[in-house]
Parts: C-alpha cells; sequence; structure tokens
C-alpha cells in the first residue's frame, strides 16, 4: 500500500515515521475506537559516507515532508543506533527538571567527554522505581527534525528513542519480578534489565547477521555485570518480526535457560506483524 501524502485526513489521523541508519517507514494512522494503520511507506537506504549516521534518513524523510498534508501530527521514532543510553539514581521528589538532567550530563560525561556538550539528553522515569533511565541524542539530528516538520507544515508531538517507545507498549505486561527486555534491530541488539520497578542496566552491542548465535552469552555478560547471577528472569523479546527471526526465538528458547515472551505490537486493524515487519519501529509508539 502507498503512501497518498496529500490526501484526505481527519483530526484523528497522524504520521508516525521511524528513522533507522539502513531504511526510514512512515505510516499514517487513524485513531478512533480503535486504532487503523491506513497507509504504509517503507524505503531501504544505502550506506552513506556522510560523517552522520542519520543523514541519509533525514534526507529521505524531507523527501516525504515535502509532499505531506500540512498540519497532520508527527511522531518520530529514533533507531537505537541514533541513541546512546544510562542510568542514574532517581532524584528526590520535587527536584528541578534542570538539575535532574545536569546530573544526567555529568554521568553521560563521565562516559563520553566532552562530545556530550553536542548531545540533547533527556530523562525517562520508568518502569517506577529509584532509578532513571536517561537518553542522549546528537543535538543537530533534533534540531534538523524540528526544523523540516515545521517547515513542511508537520506538528511534531514528538521524537521518541526506539527502547522507550518499545518498553512503554510492553510495560502494562510486565510485573515487578526481574526481566530482561531485549530489542533486536538490523546491525544492534539493546538489552535493558529491571528489577521491582528499577532499572538496573542498559547496553547495546553492535551486531551482524549471525547475531542468534552470540545471543545467550550477550544476555549472560549483562546479567553477570548486574550481578544476577542466580537471578530468575523473563525475558521480553522486541523486534522479532521476521519469519528468520521467529524461527531464531524458537531456536533460543530451545536451549535458554530463561523463561521468554516474544513482545507483539498492539493490535492495530490493519497492521501485521509478520507481514508488516518493516514498520515495527514505528507501530511501537500505537500501543
Amino acid at each position: 500500500m502507498s503512501l497518498s501524502l496529500l490526501g484526505k485526513f481527519s483530526l484523528f489521523d497522524q504520521y508516525v515515521a521511524s528513522l533507522a541508519p539502513d531504511a526510514l517507514s512512515l505510516v499514517r494512522l487513524k485513531s478512533g475506537f480503535k486504532v487503523k494503520l491506513v497507509e504504509k511507506l517503507h524505503v531501504t537506504l544505502v550506506a552513506s559516507n556522510h560523517a552522520q549516521p542519520w543523514f541519509s534518513a533525514v534526507a529521505e524523510l524531507e523527501k516525504l515532508l515535502m509532499k505531506s498534508q500540512r498540519g497532520m501530527p508527527l511522531t518520530i521514532v529514533l533507531s537505537n543506533q541514533f541513541v546512546r543510553y544510562n542510568i542514574i539514581p532517581a532524584m528526590p521528589p520535587l527536584t528541578a527538571s534542570d538539575k535532574i538532567i545536569t546530573v544526567a550530563t555529568h554521568c553521560f560525561r563521565e562516559n563520553y567527554g566532552d562530545i556530550v556538550d553536542d548531545w540533547l539528553i533527556r530523562v525517562n522515569p520508568l518502569p517506577d522505581g529509584d532509578t532513571l533511565i536517561t537518553s542522549a541524542v546528537d543535538s543537530a539530528l533534533i534540531n534538523t527534525l524540528e526544523i523540516l516538520s515545521k517547515k513542511y507544515g508537520c506538528k511534531l508531538k514528538s521524537i521518541q528513542p526506539y527502547l522507550m517507545s518499545g518498553f512503554n507498549s510492553i510495560r502494562r505486561q510486565v510485573n515487578d519480578h526481574p526481566i530482561c527486555y531485549v530489542q533486536v534491530e538490523v546491525g544492534r541488539i539493546s538489552i535493558a534489565l529491571a528489577n521491582e520497578g528499577r532499572w538496573q542496566s542498559v547496553a547495546g552491542c553492535g551486531v551482524g547477521q549471525d547475531w542468534s548465535q552470540s545471543l545467550v552469552s550477550l544476555i549472560t555478560r549483562e546479567m553477570l555485570l548486574a550481578g544476577w547471577k542466580d537471578v530468575q528472569a523473563s525475558l521480553y523479546f522486541s523486534g522479532l518480526c521476521k519469519s528468520q527471526d521467529l524461527k531464531v526465538f524458537e531456536s533460543f528458547n530451545k536451549i535458554s535457560p530463561w523463561k521468554s515472551v516474544q513482545v507483539t505490537n498492539k493490535a492495530v486493524a490493519g497492521y501485521s506483524a509478520t507481514s508488516d515487519q518493516f514498520y515495527a519501529m514505528a507501530m511501537s509508539v500505537a500501543g
């Protein structure tokens, strides 16, 4: 189904775009009694030598926004390859937001140095415990997306890291027991640990096509680093949409010492998790 960007729309319509180094996806959702996917478009990107890894995705998004319906709300989901994450202790109640950002910036600076001056840092207080997960994105990327949205008349609702939009879509499914949230993308796996509503760790690693062969060792390493030597955790897998990924999940369950659950996006009319795998990242905000 092609995306007719200039078609009629109602007040209940919105665009959702997902940006990754290898692809750009754009969907049009209609809200109501039930959310419905009414249009979709996916563009595979060619590897670029540009200094900014997000340049190709943003350039392709601009081509679409040039043809878009003005006034339409727009939500953007960013691949974890464009985002850095960190865990900090929760601040006392009623702490000013600028003080929380100052602490988060200091923690990023300890790991990355002065390059953090070029990043936009935000805090995501999820689940609801005594730690906070923080994210950092290249400020130039955020500024460019804001400028493009304004230039082409889209109402930019939010820009969300994929890890957070994905976890938000399942947070009601998890409990206070130890959980390991594994998010799979092309070229990257992100692993986040939480227990009793408290973030324990978050890490990402680049992987190749044979990522499944090292999955157990990657998860085991993160658990050991978090002190989870004998912890019985439940694993939640997000992003396993392709048929070969599902086979990996089935094989993993046979050898895994953990209870594993495949996460699927909220049921949306017009969306199939198996045939619409290109849109999983964008659809994570529909939950």
